[in-house]
This record gives structure tokens, sequence and C-alpha cells, in this order.
């Protein structure tokens, strides 16, 4: 059953990497529906910021920013603290940041593996913890993670770029680490108002940062890409529902819930869970 228009005024969410791509647009769709919207960021040199600020001011969306280094322990230690300066106690925490260097199994270093799971894993459990005194003391709160199809190991031979495929193994083995930890904290909360979720790209998200290798590659496989309306679309769906414990991709949830995809105005129908992104775009 497809969800009724939500209203999320005077709900303040925190998302991390909200500068571009699915933070972004997880940040716009949010704030479409009332949502007051906290971007962080590693600092204010970050490209696509100004654009950023540009969008959220055109649509007269609130919008605020704090910088960390979500990788180190200490930097963000009272992280969601400086979140709750500007609109309020977080309500909804959408861990979206990650990181990923790209190396195969054989190739990748204690140091690399460790830096990997810092950021991948022990920011967002560390985020969760902080936001949840406040979020218990309310007796409603969201925590959204980001995570990877890269998670699941494909058929062996692979059917695509088998460099691209072992370059995500660690990055994968860290968000099942998250994902792992989405359902064990979903459990622990249930009943308490507070919904923990995990949701990922059914394969490819198409965003203005991908290569032109990649885009190259979905257009032999287009079924294989989804543009960050789709991603957007399923997080309204697990922050607005009263879904708690899922690990699932945005597609599927469209899918099950038969609910049409929308423009990140949160207005426009523009398509559901087939839908296929505009692939041609450098």
């Amino acid at each position: 059953m497809p969800l009724a228009r939500p209203d999320l005024s005077g709900r303040t969410a925190f998302v991390t990497g909200g500068r571009r791509g699915i933070g972004r647009a997880i940040a716009r769709r949010l704030a479409a529906h009332g949502a007051s919207i906290v971007i962080g960021m590693l600092h204010r040199g970050e490209d696509r910021l100004e654009e950023t600020i540009d969008l959220f001011a055109r649509a007269g969306h609130p919008l605020a920013i704090v910088e960390c280094d979500l990788a180190d322990p200490v930097a963000r230690g009272d992280l969601i603290a400086r979140a709750a300066a500007a609109f309020g106690p977080i309500d909804i925490l959408i861990n979206n940041a990650a990181g990923n260097p790209r190396k195969p199994p054989s190739a990748m270093t204690l140091a690399d593996r460790r830096a990997m799971f810092e950021l991948n894993l022990h920011a967002p459990v560390d985020l969760a913890q902080q936001a949840l005194p406040a979020m218990r003391e309310r007796g409603w709160g969201r925590i959204l993670n980001l995570l990877s199809d890269s998670m699941h190991q494909p058929p062996i031979p692979y059917g695509g770029p088998a460099d691209h495929v072992h370059g995500t193994v660690i990055y994968g083995a860290s968000k099942s680490a998250l994902a792992r930890y989405t359902q064990g904290l979903a459990a622990e909360l249930q009943g308490s108002g507070i919904a923990v979720n995990g949701l990922y790209p059914h394969k490819v998200c198409v965003t203005e940062e991908n290569s032109e290798v990649a885009r190259t590659a979905l257009r032999a496989h287009p079924e294989m890409a989804e543009s960050v309306e789709m991603m957007a679309e399923a997080a309204l769906l697990l922050i607005c529902g009263p879904l708690t414990g899922m690990t699932a991709s945005s597609r599927s949830l469209l899918h099950s819930f038969q609910q049409p995809l929308h423009a990140l105005d949160g207005v426009d129908a523009i398509g559901d869970f087939n839908s296929i992104p505009e692939l041609g775009r450098p």
C-alpha cells in the first residue's frame, strides 16, 4: 500500500555526507516534507557544497552544516550534540558517509581495513548511540544506515569487471557488519518508537559523480541502474513508516509497497520501481 504524503514538520534530520549524491537526495526529499536538515561533511571546502546550499535556499528549506572527520573517534565524539545545536534534538539520523579505497582483498593492508571499518561501521554506531538518549526521551526516532549491494558475493566467475568486484570486498564486509548491527539494534529498540533500518541501491545508483566508465557499463546493463530519487523514495518509506529491522534494497521496497517514484520535491510522480535513470549525461 503506497505511503500517504507524510509530514515531517518539527523533525530534525542529520545526514552524514549530505553535500552530494544519495545523501543530498535523501536530505532534499526529507526537507520537502518539512524536516529541518543538518548535513555533516569533512570540511566546507569540499566540492558541491555551494551547489547544495543554493538548492536548499531556492527551495526555502532550513539547512545547517557541521564539519567533522568521521574517521576520527575523538572528533566525532560530540557530533550529534553539535548537529542538534542548529534546530534542536536529532529525530532522524541518516548514516550515509562511507569510504572505499578499492583495493583487492589480497592487497588490503591492516591500516586500510582499520580505516574502512572506522568510517563505515564504528562511526555510524557511535552516532546512533549519541542520538538515542534524546530519541528515547521523546519516544520517537529513526536511524537509517546506508548499506551496499556489495554485501552479497556475486557468482563466480563474475559477469562484470572483476577488478570492480574485487575492489569492493572489504567495503562489502564493513557494510555487512553494519547491517548486522542495524538488525540487532532494531530488535533491542522494538516497541520504543525508534525504528532502525538499512537501505542500499539495487545495484548502482546513478549520481552526478558517477564516472564515465561506470556509465558506459550501465548503458550495456541499464537494469542494474537506479536514480537517486529511488533511494530517496525508499528512505522516506522507512523513515515515515512503522518498519524496523529491515536491510533492503530500494527497488524491492518500492515494489513491495507499490510505491510510486516521486521527484525530490515529493510532489511530481516520475515512475515506479521499474524506472531506469537517464544515463546519457556526462
